[in-house]
């Protein structure tokens, strides 16, 4: 019914109004999609500089794992090379005990058998003398 009501003349005006409005929507359009394409591009390079931070900060944390690896690795070298040195010589050092230690118990044997031999014509003399008459 409101459009029967309505007069020739606001018939024209409202189409007047509803063209303007979509001559404007239309120029409006594509400045409107270029602002979105602008606000877009510049949100993904902001998370591309950060993405490219985080990529350059791991790289270097790599490369200082890696250069802390390599002295490692050296320093390892050097304590096993240390080992093996070090073995040898206490492997030296135990021959060289054992060897004096067998000696010593020979020594010891060998004196053990001395004083009994002692001990024996120590006492054959004894034996002799009390046999004898004053």
């Amino acid at each position: 019914m409101r459009v029967e009501a309505m007069t020739g003349s606001e018939r024209i005006a409202q189409n007047v109004v509803l063209l303007a409005v979509a001559r404007v929507s239309m120029a409006l359009a594509l400045p409107t999609i270029g602002l979105i394409f602008w606000l877009y591009s510049s949100w993904q390079n902001a998370q591309l500089n950060t993405m490219q931070a985080q990529i350059e900060q791991t790289q270097r944390a790599a490369q200082d794992a890696s250069s802390f690896a390599l002295k490692l690795s050296e320093r390892l070298i050097a304590v096993e090379t240390k080992q093996v040195q070090d073995a040898a010589v206490s492997e030296k050092f135990q021959a060289a005990t054992l060897t004096r230690l067998d000696r010593v118990q020979d020594s010891i044997v060998g004196l053990s058998n001395t004083v009994a031999a002692l001990t024996a014509t120590l006492q054959s003399i004894v034996d002799d003398k009390r046999r004898q008459p004053p």
